[in-house]
């Protein structure tokens, strides 16, 4: 009995030790192509901390991070999904006329920057500096708004 037990306890060391993080650094100039475009479009001004490669099972995702703390994170094809900006708004640029029009004609959100944005196959969301976090489906109505 007691060899059974060591021997889980040794498998599960194993399978938690194999997914652990395997973030490995980078230079921007290893991005995809699509992902170094978007940030010397959006984010060239800004001071380069570092940037990682997380290799996944098909392909590998990215995060660039600024010296202003501004995150960015990108997919497997170099697209951007996510935005964050600690200090100021995300860029216009990014953000989807339906979501920017949303924002502007909403008496909640009238007048509040969006400081991340996020998005996947199957919805959009963005946060605002009051602290809502608004979620659209991919035909941009809203699906959701948590404070």
């Amino acid at each position: 009995m007691k060899k059974i037990i060591i021997a889980a306890a040794a498998l599960l060391l194993g399978i938690v030790s194999a997914s652990a993080d395997n973030d490995r650094p980078i230079n921007v100039n290893q991005l995809p192509k699509a992902s170094q475009d978007f940030l010397a479009a959006h984010f060239g001004n800004l001071q380069l901390a570092f940037a990682v490669e997380d290799p996944k099972y098909m392909g590998s995702e990215f995060e660039v991070v600024y010296t202003d703390r501004t995150e960015v994170e990108f997919n497997t094809q170099g697209e951007w999904t996510s935005v964050e900006r600690r200090y100021e708004a995300v860029p216009a640029g990014i953000v989807p006329e339906q979501i920017s029009s949303y924002i502007d004609r909403t008496d909640f959100t009238r007048g509040h920057k969006i400081t991340k944005i996020s998005r996947n196959r199957f919805e959009w969301e963005v946060e605002l500096t009051n602290g809502l976090e608004i979620e659209f489906d991919t035909n941009f109505n809203v699906i959701g708004i948590d404070d």
